[in-house]
């Protein structure tokens, strides 16, 4: 008696089998390319906002909060000019002068103001209560380092405070004391 041998399978894949994978697998990987970049660019996006969606309503809620309370205010061109309350604005203004009068009657002062020191970009708050009889010379502290600019403006009868981040984007706060 004669036995036939089986025959053998073959093992591997057949070219078209291999072609699918191989296509299949390139789809996926381009997919997961064009996810990660896009991922990427949102994300990039979203810390180049970041002076908006953090730094600019704290200070508008710091602004808000001292013009509210302040009984009057004048913008001037600088911080030297707003210490010696000389040559006062109406718009375009680094600096913001603001008085406050007290229950016993007498005046206090602060100025915030948009102002380079030692090389760096800040928004610097001074205060000068009545018994002190000038100005320090260093800000008490420093609002924010994160804007570039700094503008208050009142042209239209309304206090108007534009700060701009450091790629361009740019909020307006308006408001005046009550």
């Amino acid at each position: 008696m004669n036995i036939i041998p089986e025959k053998r399978k073959k093992m591997g894949f057949t070219l078209i089998e291999m072609t699918l994978a191989v296509v299949l697998s390139v789809g996926i990987a381009a997919v997961i390319v064009v996810m990660v970049q896009q991922q990427i660019s949102i994300t990039s996006t979203i810390n180049r906002f970041s002076f908006l969606r953090e730094d600019a309503p704290q200070i508008n809620v710091l602004m808000s909060n001292l013009i509210t309370q302040a009984d009057d205010y004048r913008i001037y061109p600088n911080t030297a000019n707003a210490k010696a309350a000389l040559n006062a604005v109406t718009e375009d203004g680094n600096a913001i002068r603001l008085r406050f009068r007290l229950p016993d009657g007498s005046i206090d002062n602060a100025i915030v103001a948009f102002e380079t020191i030692s090389g760096k970009k800040q928004l610097s708050f001074y205060y000068k209560d009545s018994g002190t009889p000038a100005w320090q010379t260093a800000p008490d502290w420093v609002v924010s380092s994160r804007p570039d600019v700094v503008r208050f403006s009142n042209n239209t009868g309304v206090l108007e405070i534009t700060l701009v981040g450091k790629y361009g984007e740019e909020v307006t706060f308006a408001g005046n004391p009550i």
